[in-house]
């Protein structure tokens, strides 16, 4: 796909002429020319790959080309992108010049022709400007000036014309032309760097795997690259992955020690996931909107590095949506959790599985303390998608959906969860999927029907509330115990251990609830002392344990 741009050579002669003549300073106006074509005529496409040619200095504004590779899904005679503000000088499709139409946050341009399903497009488009999100051109905080794209969710279109959707994964090229003095990183591998006649240098970085657009990021400024390991490279030296840190002069010592656990963390999800599915991975100090950002081989994390302790956490996290989220991406928007609650996840997986069984309880109760006192209790975690795209991004996606995931894991045991895992991944690998996907590896690897679960804790807002009650009758010698869910929701179906202890005896019993209201006997051979309801932490939600009156 990469080699379809390459074969375009709009993009080079661009830039070799400085992309366009002067800086574009005001917005295209909304009557600029449209094709000849009713309103419905417009063919569906799935983007191949991206070749994006910047021209980048200290100023606000920047020039580029962007070549789109894309395969035509439905017929029609001109193509829609998402672009927002900016100026189009022109655009060509197939190397003929072609109209072009802007609407509010739409490019529309003209094939030339009526396109059938399966043709392959090559749309060049020729713009610049100010951009007013997307891409950040700011002075940071040593006051040097900076570029960083900082595209989630769907901010792309502020400063590239694309597909600005997860569900169109492509391959990107960025070609970058930046003052000397600048280092320039990017997803994907360094395929060039080289210094220009004008004094300034050439970066190239390009990926051939396909990934989401929010994803598709560059960091440009006087950044400082700095070694910190190699990982995957016993068996083959070419599959060796590069870990390497970009940042500010000022903070390079503070970030080596802070990102010191990164080898091992990459280490960690490759064994357990599978290899490490990109090119390398660069941790780079950014100026954008998030406090860390999952790029596909790209991580951008926070300015302020030197106001961390530790970014043990937040490495975990961004590196484990290297696996999910960014090679498997969720299709749409309400499947968000299969992003961030994979990698709340595996980060806590991380530090159970390495750092000791209690800290990831310490981790997962805290991540239930989040949810439960969140507004996010009352809607269900795949809801409808909001206008606001930010406000995917809440407890239910985050705390909740890392829980969803840990009661699967309780739900099928250790060895079917991780194979289900590693089942689910392989199977969407550089693709999209949605929570059905997740189910069906599970229910394959583990032999069980989980419509239920899913149904539960995915479709259904709430979480069980559940108030044992406990009275001990000493004439028979049984325990009576009476289990009701009180919440506001209807009832949840799941396995609930209760531990007793007594003078001289110690058990532990696991009991399904379903109903709203259920009740068991125990024969002991004497008086409980102790007992509580779900000792391990396994449920999602609250439990409270009463003694009712004793009968001795």
């Amino acid at each position: 796909m990469l080699a379809a741009l390459r074969a375009s050579t709009l993009g080079s002669l661009a830039l070799a002429a400085g992309l366009c003549a002067g800086p574009a300073t005001e917005r295209e106006p909304v009557t600029s020319a449209a094709p000849e074509a009713a309103v419905s005529d417009t063919a569906a496409l799935d983007v191949l790959g991206y070749r994006i040619s910047l021209e980048l200095g200290t100023g606000s504004s920047f020039r580029a080309v962007a070549e789109i590779t894309a395969r035509v899904t439905a017929v029609g005679v001109r193509a829609r992108f998402d672009l927002v503000g900016l100026v189009v000088d022109s655009v060509t499709v197939d190397g003929a010049r072609t109209e072009h139409r802007r609407g509010k946050g739409d490019l529309v341009v003209g094939l030339g022709r009526r396109a059938a399903v399966g043709d392959t497009i090559v749309a060049a488009v020729h713009y610049g400007g100010a951009p007013d999100d997307g891409l950040i051109i700011k002075r940071n905080i040593y006051d040097r000036p900076t570029v960083f794209a900082d595209n989630w969710p769907n901010r792309a279109r502020h400063w590239f014309p694309g597909i600005d959707h997860p569900s169109d994964k492509a391959t990107v090229e960025f070609r970058v032309r930046a003052p000397a003095r600048w280092s320039v990183v990017a997803v994907g591998r360094l395929v060039s760097e080289s210094e220009l006649p004008d004094g300034r240098r050439l970066w190239v970085w390009a990926t051939d795997r396909p990934i989401p657009v929010y994803t598709m990021v560059l960091g440009a400024g006087e950044l400082v690259e700095r070694e910190l390991g190699m990982v995957g490279c016993d068996d083959d030296a070419a599959s060796c992955v590069r870990i390497t840190q970009w940042t500010f002069a000022e903070d390079e010592e503070t970030a080596a020690r802070l990102f010191q656990r990164a080898p091992a963390i990459v280490a960690f999800f490759d064994s357990l996931l599978g290899p490490f599915p990109y090119e390398k991975l660069a941790l780079v100090q950014s100026s954008t909107r998030f406090g860390g950002m999952e790029n596909s081989s790209a991580i951008f994390l926070p300015e302020r590095l030197n106001r961390r302790r530790s970014a043990d956490g937040l490495l975990a996290h961004e590196i484990a949506h290297q696996w999910f989220g960014d090679a498997v991406t969720a299709r749409e928007w309400p499947h968000v959790w299969l992003s961030e609650g994979f990698a709340s996840y595996f980060e806590n997986v991380f530090f159970e599985l390495v750092d000791g069984d209690s800290v990831g309880a310490a981790r997962r109760q805290g991540d239930e303390a989040h949810y439960l006192e969140s507004g996010s209790v009352e809607r269900p975690l795949i809801d409808e998608e909001p206008e606001n795209l930010f406000e995917v991004l809440n407890a239910n996606a985050y705390q909740k959906g890392a829980w969803v995931l840990h009661m699967l894991r309780q739900a099928v045991g250790d060895e079917a969860f991780f194979e289900g895992v590693r089942r689910y991944y392989r199977a969407h690998l550089h693709g999209t999927a949605l929570s059905a996907d997740l189910r069906q590896a599970m229910e394959e690897v583990s032999g069980q029907e989980l419509g239920w679960f899913f149904d539960q804790w995915l479709e259904r807002p709430g979480y069980p509330e559940v108030e044992v009650t406990a009275a001990w009758d000493g004439t028979a010698r049984a325990l009576r115990i009476r289990i009701a869910q009180i919440q506001q929701w209807p009832p949840f179906r799941f396995p609930l251990e209760l531990e007793v202890e007594g003078e001289g005896y110690s058990l532990r019993r696991t009991v399904w609830v379903a109903e709203r209201e259920s009740r068991l006997e125990w024969q002991l051979p004497g008086a409980p002392v102790r007992i509580v309801a779900d000792p391990e932490n396994a449920v999602l939600g609250t439990t409270k344990v009463r003694r009712a009156d004793e009968r001795s």
